[in-house]
């Protein structure tokens, strides 16, 4: 726009522009009446436009609303939305509920940034994202035309609040209305003309609508052609989708100097940092103190569940030793996210398990809970009640406490069978019993919904939820059935850790630091490391279970050492190996004795297979006995 100024009698004129001022009067109001309406949209769309091309990509994000012309009004910025979702959200609103829906959606967003991250710290979004950086908040703006229809009483309340409150976290409103239409008797024009910058278009002339300007004509900006507008829009949206990966780095969280790895105790609890929560603090996971016991994490895809899962393991990794914590990792995904802790040999671990069975899973909860009884002999003969207690009494008898992680846990429960009942069955013992003997759960999950799940009862007991972006059904069950918040997230990392069993008011929003493949091995070579470095007590060998990789008969104890020290004499039984177990247990044999029916048959489709395992129990059985007098087994 322009301002025209004249400044003698002999026609001299200024052109001067006419701006509205980010943030502090970014708001717009543009009256029209019948013959100016077109133009008034049109002051809108090339606004937004102004918008995309002034701020940084990706950092404003429009709320459409157009009741009467049903989303053509705004058509050309849906463009945005092919680049980088989010940008201007799934469609433009034009139904009554839905534009109440989206007030709600923003509401709940000023709510956050005035509770979590401006507080009494930071007197605007602007004081908030100079030390936030890379996770500053984008700028919000609400754009309407002809106000007021299809707003209700309700939409009508929270427009206000968004026109009042809106401008100190960011949220802004472009707003085009009729002047002679008649406003719900719940709104006050008068906030309008408090909050806003006003426009006022009579026919051909355009002005200030502020006392002392009204005399002042402008001259509207012509809104470039479809064609263009669609080729910068374009343009905007890939740069933003270039520029919008929140990075918080994971060195932000890991330790930073030599002497503090392995420098926690686990004694009373788990405490440790994932990522950032505002603009100066860290989010930590607690795990062991009151309620807050077990975790439940969910996430759809892309969301950044894995990366999270990572970030917790090796931070954990880092802060504690082996003896302080030990990890039960699952992995239902039917990928390799979980191998690398095998291949670096992570201290730490106890059973690794990639692409797994089901069975194998439960062979995982069968372990821990022989493991939990264990721990119950020992406390009732040392007297104590807790973990605290036993370290307390046996400060020489390290006693670490447990982190079981399963991704995908879902899998468990796919089907209706004995397998899942029973998984069930151990899976709520654990997380009721555990807490008293330093075990915790951490169950991930894409979705929490469908027929077989982890039943309602268990799930309650997880007082600690993460939530990243999701659906609005995800949300209340992960949360809580009031709890909607998660369904606001959009990019990868952005989530919501509650640790009051998904309560409203347990909501606290943080940014998942980033671990690259290359920065985490770093880390876990340097905990491979010090546990030769350091004087900690000798660790069995983890239990490795990779579904879809073949046994390895070089690999089989039992084989290895008849193979290093033969027998004397005739052996009573053969052991002959078919393979590893898919259970936490010795690898598999078949025993055959001196006795009627000590055969084997190897039956199945595929030949490879049959004829690797008729090649294994030969080598085992010539393996058997070596004898030098003749005597031994014949093949």
């Amino acid at each position: 726009m322009r301002a025209l100024l004249e400044v003698d009698d002999d026609g001299l004129e200024f052109l001067l522009p006419a701006t509205t001022g980010l943030p502090s009067r970014a708001s717009l109001s543009i009256v029209v009446d019948e013959r100016s309406r077109l133009r008034g949209l049109d002051t809108l769309r090339l606004l937004m436009l102004r918008l995309l091309l002034s701020i940084p990509p990706g950092k404003v994000q429009f709320t459409l609303i157009d009741p009467v012309g049903l989303g053509e009004n705004f058509a050309g910025f849906m463009h945005l939305e092919d680049e980088r979702p989010g940008l201007v959200g799934e469609r433009i609103w034009t139904e009554r509920p839905q534009i109440e829906q989206r007030l709600v959606n923003l509401t709940e967003t000023m709510e956050t940034v005035i509770q979590k991250y401006l507080r009494n710290e930071f007197d605007s979004i602007e004081a908030y994202n100079e030390v936030a950086g890379e996770i500053a908040e984008p700028y919000r703006f609400l754009v309407v035309s002809d106000f007021p229809q299809g707003f209700s009483e309700e939409a009508v309340r929270r427009l206000t609040s968004v026109l009042r409150s809106g401008p100190r976290c960011g949220v802004f409103t472009l707003l085009l209305h009729d002047r002679k239409a008649t406003f719900p008797e719940t709104f006050d024009p008068a906030v309008l003309e408090e909050t806003s910058l006003h426009l006022r278009l009579d026919g051909d002339r355009t002005t200030f609508a502020v006392p002392g300007l009204e005399t002042l004509p402008l001259a509207l900006d012509d809104v470039p052609s479809d064609a263009t507008l669609i080729d910068l829009v374009k343009g905007v949206g890939r740069a933003a989708a270039e520029a919008g990966r929140v990075e918080v780095p994971f060195e932000t969280i890991a330790p930073a100097a030599p002497e503090d790895f392995w420098s926690r105790s686990a004694t009373d609890e788990i405490r440790i940092p994932l990522g950032r929560s505002g603009a100066s603090r860290l989010q930590d996971l607690v795990l062991g103190r009151g309620t807050a016991q077990h975790a439940l994490i969910a996430g759809k895809t892309g969301s950044g569940k894995s990366t999270l899962l990572h970030a917790l393991i090796t931070n954990l990794a880092c802060w504690y030793s082996p003896d302080e914590i030990e990890f039960y990792l699952v992995d239902f995904k039917k990928g390799v996210e979980f191998k690398t802790y095998a291949t670096h040999r992570l201290p730490h671990a106890r059973a690794v398990a990639v692409e797994s069975d089901r069975e194998f899973g439960l062979s995982v909860l069968k372990g821990l809970d022989e493991e939990l009884g264990r721990r119950g002999e020992r406390y009732r003969e040392a007297e104590v009640q807790d973990l605290a207690g036993w370290r307390a009494k046996h400060p020489d008898r390290p006693m670490p406490r447990v982190l079981l992680v399963i991704d995908e846990f879902q899998e468990l429960f796919v089907t209706d069978d004995q397998l899942a009942q029973e998984a069930s069955l151990l899976l709520d013992r654990l997380v009721r019993q555990g807490r008293a003997f330093g075990m915790h759960v951490v169950l991930g999950s894409q979705t929490l919904g469908g027929a077989y799940s982890l039943n309602r009862t268990t799930m309650g007991q997880m007082g600690v939820r993460i939530a990243l972006a999701c659906n609005e059904q995800d949300s209340m069950l992960i949360l809580s059935d009031d709890n909607v918040a998660a369904r606001l997230l959009s990019r990868p990392g952005e989530a919501i850790y509650n640790d009051q069993g998904g309560l409203v008011e347990g909501n606290s929003p943080f940014q998942v630091c980033w671990l690259p493949d290359a920065t985490r091995e770093g880390y876990l070579e340097r905990a491979e490391g010090l546990s030769r470095e350091r004087a900690i007590s000798p660790r069995p060998e983890p239990m490795v279970f990779e579904g879809s990789a073949p046994a390895h008969l070089a690999q089989n104890t039992a084989f290895g050492d008849r193979l290093g020290t033969p027998p004397d004499g005739m052996p009573t039984q053969i052991a002959l190996p078919l393979g590893e177990a898919v259970a936490i247990a010795p690898a598999t044999a078949a025993v055959l004795r001196r006795q009627a029916g000590a055969n084997l048959v190897t039956v199945g489709q595929q030949a490879d297979p049959s004829m690797a395992t008729s090649v294994a129990a030969l080598l085992s059985g010539a393996a058997a006995h070596r004898g030098g007098d003749g005597a031994g087994v014949q093949l």
